[in-house]
């Protein structure tokens, strides 16, 4: 049983994004893009991937778009992203993130905690 809430308008925001449908003045890069090409996949080191013979087809080689959403990722946002990676077979990864993942009670509750003073760091 697949559960649909109603942030299909979230997702479609984060799908414009992915597709590069925003405009770049408002929205501009960190960096410069770089340009596709059909390179070895780097291989990090740091977890011993030295020993583990997987095929090339296995690394993903092309552009990785980082998108990090402030205040929570909803499920759809998280599935677009997914969605993205899967329907380019590669040519593209979509790594998407946040501070934590929002469900609609998780919603409710942050709207519920609005009225009250932030706590004090100790």
């Amino acid at each position: 049983l697949e559960v649909s809430y109603p942030s299909a308008a979230w997702a479609q925001t984060c799908l414009d994004i992915i597709e590069k449908k925003l405009d770049e003045k408002l929205w501009p890069f960190v960096s410069d893009q770089v340009p596709t090409t059909s390179s070895q996949a780097t291989v990090s080191t740091r977890f011993g991937h030295w020993h583990k013979s997987k095929p090339a087809a296995e690394y993903l080689t092309g552009p990785r778009l980082i998108i990090y959403v402030l205040g929570g990722v909803t499920m759809s946002e998280m599935r677009c992203a997914y969605e993205v990676t899967r329907a380019t077979k590669g040519e593209w990864e979509v790594v998407i993130g946040s501070s934590h993942i929002l469900t609609p009670k998780s919603f409710l509750d942050d709207v519920q905690t609005l009225d009250q003073e932030a706590p004090e760091d100790v």
